[in-house]
Parts: structure tokens; sequence; C-alpha cells
């Protein structure tokens, strides 16, 4: 697994009105996400699959090959789901959270509950694996 960039360790505490959110551990991260948006938090950071996967439809899959520098570490492809595919397609640009989450519904006809955590696991997957960027 790669180093991930070091930054100092800080917070920054945010007001907001969380009266009414009752317990927030019987909450998911999607449905805690969706309750801090819903109160006002804007989540900023963005995200970018690296340029060193190159995704291509094959035959009747949709894979991600690794390419340039990266494919000494990586032997082998990923195939993706339709979903996984769309995602990654969106990816090629840097896109927030709340971007793709619409662009999901959009393409799909899913719930935004769905979308908000299709998206947050996919980037998790993605982030475990060092394969996107996220500015």
């Amino acid at each position: 697994m790669m180093k991930r960039e070091w930054a100092n360790p800080a917070f920054k505490f945010v007001p907001m009105d969380l009266s009414g959110l009752g317990d927030v551990n019987q909450l998911s991260d999607a449905e805690l996400k969706i309750e801090l948006e819903n109160r006002g938090y804007q989540f900023k950071k963005k995200f970018q699959l690296k340029d060193c996967y190159l995704q291509r439809e094959i035959g009747d899959s949709d894979v991600l090959i690794s390419v340039g520098e990266n494919i000494a570490d990586f032997n082998g492809y990923i195939e993706l789901t339709t979903g996984a595919a769309f995602l990654c397609r969106e990816l090629k640009e840097p896109h927030t959270t709340k971007e793709l989450e619409k662009a999901l519904e959009d393409e799909f006809h899913i719930p935004h509950k769905q979308a908000v955590e299709d998206v947050l696991n996919f980037l998790s997957e993605l982030q475990e694996k060092d394969m996107v960027v996220i500015s």
C-alpha cells in the first residue's frame, strides 16, 4: 500500500444546529451525510481517478487496466459493474460526492440515499487501493 501525503493534524469547528438528529451511532454514513447536507454543510473535496488507469469496454465487460509506471505494482485488470464503470467515466474529471450522487441518480433513476451509499462505498474502495486523487 502506498503512503498517503502527510498533513499536520488539525480540525475546524463548524457551528451547526444538530438538534433533532438523534443518536448519530444509529445512522449510516450515507444517512449522516444527507442530514449534514440538509443542515447546510457542503462537502467540497473533489475526487478524480488517477491517470494510471485506463477504462476500456472489452467484449461485454468494462475493465480498468493499469498503465504507465503503475503497471509494475499492479498485475491484472479490474472488472467493473455498470455502476462502477459509470462512476469511473465520471471520475476522469474532478467531481464532488454531491455531483457524483446526482449523476448516478439521473443515469440509473435510483433513490438519493442509495446513490449516496454507492458513491461513498465506491470512493472508499478507490481510496483504500490508492486509485483516486483528492483535491
